[in-house]
């Protein structure tokens, strides 16, 4: 999953696109990534921390465009607190794991 951290911080892989575009697609990535750790990283018994990350995911959908407006400093911001939360979903993923008996 660091692997999406790395992307998200390398914004966009289209050199010729404007700052929007790589934007919208950053953040589309971002949306993409966390609806994938829902769906893949949480079991039954995290079904709050489930619907947090859903919640989340709608309300950065929803305001994708907003964020791609914004100033850089901004933007920056947004994407550095995004790659945070994705490091902090998977070390609380590695240490379950630790305490999971297969």
């Amino acid at each position: 999953m660091s692997d999406i951290v790395a992307d998200l911080l390398r914004l966009s892989e289209d050199p010729n696109a404007d700052a929007r575009s790589r934007r919208r697609q950053t953040m589309d990535r971002l949306v993409q990534a966390l609806l994938a750790m829902a769906d893949s990283e949480f079991g039954p018994e995290d079904a709050q921390s489930r619907q947090s990350i859903l919640h989340l995911t709608t309300i950065i959908r929803d305001m994708t465009e907003r964020i791609a407006e914004a100033d850089d400093a901004t933007f920056s911001a947004i994407v550095r607190e995004a790659a945070m939360l994705i490091r902090s979903l998977e070390r609380r993923r590695a240490d379950a794991a630790r305490f999971t008996v297969h």
